[in-house]
């Protein structure tokens, strides 16, 4: 009796220990961050697709129109089959569009996907005919309570933005106000994110959007460090190579990841007009930048699926070119194998790359290595010293994995080698 007692107490303390470490481990590790869960490759943990023009242009016309419903699922269909694991939702938070809101966010569930909140209150642009006379203390007020009157809104592994480009509301002027606004958007993740503790829901409340330029041109470390060093964009250019010069500022000056809030071509403005292929080569060079920097990049949220300028889908529902283009990097393959010598040696600490230069990876002590690539054609190639150049050509289907297993022949073997290798081929050894 003695002895089981004396085992329990231990049990107890080692129980407690563990518990102890487990928490100190979490503290120093950070918050465990949940995103939407997926079935093949990727190549961002964020991928995602708006819908601004039906679910917040429509909100009332299709308030009290049951049928509706049928539209919305044609377009989160075509949001999935693209492979996103996102649905940007944006109708406004007022208590007059939540059924339409409510409606929007049961069926992206019973798709599969997640919901980026990217919606807002009415009164704050003047949306809808509502008074625009909303303060920022007001915003942030009326938000909290709207996530915590409405728990039942959220999953885990949500994003919530109470205030896309919140700068449009003309509160803060460049830029004597600059110093005001970075409060306001610390003040509110704060509040967003302590709600989102208060109903016990894992919400990404950091997906703050802004637009690009204001970013930055304003944004301080502070703001930055209370953002969890991500930055939301929304970023529309003319040139895609200034989208990699974007996403490499934020990197290099504040150690800062990029998140794009809205993306897409053409805006009329900036790009003039395209046509379906050239709408496709615009949006292609700009995940070529996605691509080339995918480290520092978390992910995106092409703007829109339907009815605007960058739409996805031609009038008659069909999709347009640019559709498979943002498949392709949405739904990637893989690329696995071993690299071994002409004796069978696998080898390890050998590079292999795309011949594009856009990705990389190294064998492990087991010679194996791995590569995420975008659906397509791609060239791998092998160019060591020590070692004959190797290439293959290799074609990518959605979601596939390729097995490609590379013998690598020595320049200049050594006797001990030439040995070897005469044995193999002689005797099989």
């Amino acid at each position: 009796m003695e002895l089981l007692r004396y085992m329990n107490c231990k049990m107890k303390k080692i129980i407690k220990l563990f518990t102890y470490i487990v928490v100190v481990f979490s503290f120093f590790l950070g918050p465990n961050f949940t995103y939407a869960s997926n079935t093949h490759p990727e190549l961002w943990p964020v991928r995602s697709i708006d819908t601004m023009k039906t679910s917040r242009d429509k909100a009332r016309a299709e308030l009290n129109n049951p049928d509706f419903d049928t539209q919305i699922e044609k377009e989160l269909t075509l949001i999935k089959e693209i492979g996103a694991n996102y649905v940007a939702i944006d109708t406004p938070y007022d208590k007059e569009f939540l059924p339409f809101l409510k409606r929007w966010i049961s069926l992206a569930r019973k798709m599969g996907l997640k919901v980026w909140f990217r919606g807002n209150w009415s009164n704050w642009e003047g949306w809808f005919e509502y008074e625009k006379n909303m303060t920022p203390q007001e915003h942030i007020r009326k938000t909290v309570e709207f996530i915590e009157t409405n728990p039942d809104l959220f999953e885990d592994g949500d994003a919530f933005d109470p205030c896309p480009e919140c700068e449009n509301s003309g509160w803060w002027k460049q830029p004597q106000d600059d110093e005001k606004y970075n409060q306001f958007i610390q003040n509110q993740r704060i509040a967003v994110k302590t709600s989102f503790s208060k109903i016990k829901k894992d919400v990404h409340s950091n997906w703050f959007s802004i637009i690009g330029g204001r970013a930055k041109e304003v944004l301080n470390k502070k703001t930055f460090k209370t953002l969890d060093n991500l930055v939301t964009i929304d970023h529309y250019i003319k040139d895609p190579l200034g989208m990699g010069e974007y996403i490499d500022y934020f990197s290099q000056n504040f150690d800062t990841k990029v998140l794009l809030g809205e993306f897409g071509a053409p805006i009329p403005d900036i790009n003039g007009d395209m046509d379906e292929t050239e709408q496709a080569e615009f949006i292609n060079q700009l995940f070529i930048q996605f691509y080339k920097h995918k480290d520092n990049v978390l992910g995106m949220n092409y703007w829109v699926i339907t009815d605007g300028t960058t739409s996805l889908l031609n009038s008659d529902g069909t999709t347009r070119q640019a559709f498979e283009i943002i498949k392709n990097y949405y739904i990637p393959g893989v690329i696995k194998g071993t690299i071994k010598n002409t004796l069978g040696d696998r080898l390890k600490n050998i590079s292999i790359k795309t011949s594009d230069g856009l990705n990389s990876a190294i064998t492990d002590r087991k010679g194996s290595y791995k590569m995420i690539v975008p659906a397509g054609d791609t060239t791998i190639l092998i160019n060591q010293s020590k070692y004959d150049q190797a290439t293959d050509k290799i074609t990518i289907s959605h979601g596939s994995e390729i097995t490609k297993d590379i013998i690598l022949t020595p320049k200049t073997p050594s006797i001990l080698y030439k040995l070897r290798l005469f044995l193999k081929k002689k005797f099989n050894l």
